[in-house]
């Protein structure tokens, strides 16, 4: 069976690279969480996820980092992205996430990536 974890280089991990998206990027609120983007120059799209107990408990915030991944990792592997330029992509969950429809979050989280998309980022 594949696996479908995040492979580490595909993942935002150290401090001062979250810093970097947040000090250089482009911010998006949406409904269900707030995007920050930054151009990375590497060969692929990267994912750092900052859940905090505002969202809820552990049970809660683990539930949220999976469908973000998850919803990262379908717009990843979809063709329907031919940006040129690759980005760091920092996702802020909000309250009340997890109580939502995947295909909205879905809905919700590509249309912050693509609005992005065009503006400065690509």
């Amino acid at each position: 069976m594949p696996s479908h974890r995040l492979p580490p280089l595909r993942r935002i991990r150290r401090r001062d690279e979250f810093q970097h998206v947040f000090d250089h990027g482009r911010r998006v609120h949406g409904r269900y969480f707030t995007l920050v983007a930054a151009p990375n120059g590497g060969p692929s799209d990267r994912l750092g996820i900052v859940a905090s107990r505002k969202i809820g408990g552990a049970v809660t915030r683990n539930r949220a980092k999976r469908l973000i991944r998850e919803m990262f990792r379908h717009y990843t592997d979809s063709s329907s992205h031919p940006r040129s330029s690759r980005a760091d992509i920092v996702v802020i969950p909000r309250a009340g996430m997890t109580e939502v429809a995947f295909d909205e979050l879905v809905k919700d989280f590509e249309g912050s990536l693509g609005r992005i998309a065009r503006s400065s980022i690509s």
